[in-house]
């Protein structure tokens, strides 16, 4: 008898669920919605900067009047902003093209650092410096280490305050094909920020090969950090390194840091970036987002994800782009 009442009220309630959700993907497809109420409930300054294109379907920033293309939350303001900064001298910049092992980098540098000092802390591991609002990082009080994740080209990177330069950048390369595929997989799930996201792989490719994508063309992005690889302060790692030899990654990036670190360290981060143990971190900071985030941990996905053509048009882009470099990372 209890079950014929109970039965209606936890299929109303669940209807109830189902229209709401409906509805808020609904009204996701709308710019308006997003900048009214999406926008200032996650802190983030809108401009004029944001707007969408016919060549970018989603919701983009368009900075300095189109060089570069962003997302919404790094927006012009947020940039003219940056450029008015400084770094500190102990500032640590991790560096990564999207998708390219960001968030597993960065924590190695995070569970190196915080061993030694008191850092600033994140849920998603580091603070994203083209998201974080200025006024709160300039009140970081100076006895605490800004570590700080970011995708910015080596061009809107600010300066340091001490001509020196001794901030340190760590960079991390993944293979392009493979950062191509894991940043559409990641963009399926970022329609509260963007809207509707691109139809099919083959439409993204197309894009992203034009360098129509949020920050832009591959190889603008990689190879200027390439060309400036051996300034003291930069150290360029990849993704492929850390998954098969993550040992010598970890003491590469200590001894850019300067620390010294002790087989036992090695051994304790090196189980602390395992797939699992990571993507438990990114759920506990931001459970919604993880499994966009950490979602294989794998390498090889662009070898079958792209078409023969797409691989064709790829791998003769990238001998063209890369000749009268030295650029020997991946070979095409």
């Amino acid at each position: 008898m209890l079950w014929l009442i109970v039965y209606p009220i936890l299929r109303i309630r669940q209807l109830i669920k189902e229209w709401i959700q409906a509805t808020f993907k609904y009204l996701l497809r709308y710019d308006t919605f997003r900048r009214k109420v999406i926008y200032p409930k996650m802190g983030m300054q809108f401009d004029n900067s944001i707007k969408r294109t016919i060549d970018r379907p989603i919701l983009h920033s368009e900075i300095d009047g189109g060089k570069y293309h962003f997302p919404v939350f790094a927006n012009q303001t947020r940039i003219d902003e940056l450029r008015n900064s400084r770094l500190r001298e102990d500032d640590v910049l991790v560096v990564t093209y999207p998708k390219s092992g960001t968030h597993l980098c960065g924590y190695i540098v995070k569970l190196l650092a915080e061993k030694r000092r008191k850092i600033m802390q994140d849920p998603m591991v580091l603070p994203f410096y083209e998201m974080i609002q200025q006024t709160k990082l300039d009140s970081v009080p100076i006895t605490t280490q800004r570590i700080l994740k970011t995708h910015l080209p080596l061009a809107l990177i600010p300066p340091c305050a001490d001509t020196t330069v001794k901030n340190k950048i760590v960079f991390c390369l993944r293979d392009p094909k493979d950062a191509c595929v894991s940043y559409y997989k990641f963009t399926l799930g970022l329609e509260i920020l963007t809207g509707p996201v691109y139809e099919s792989f083959h439409d993204w490719v197309e894009l992203w090969l034009a360098g129509c994508v949020d920050y832009g063309d591959w190889f603008d992005f990689v190879l200027p950090y390439w060309e400036h690889r051996h300034r003291d302060n930069v150290l360029i790692v990849t993704y492929e390194d850390i998954l098969k030899k993550p040992e010598q990654v970890i003491l590469d990036i200590g001894n850019h840091l300067g620390y010294t670190v002790t087989p036992e360290e090695v051994e304790e981060v090196k189980q602390k970036i395992q797939f699992n143990n990571m993507k438990q971190v990114i759920e506990k900071g931001n459970k919604p987002a993880a499994a966009s985030i950490m979602r294989s941990g794998k390498t090889g996905e662009g070898v079958t994800a792209f078409s023969e053509r797409h691989h064709r048009i790829f791998d003769k882009m990238f001998r063209e782009r890369i000749k009268g470099t030295d650029f020997d990372v991946y070979r095409y």
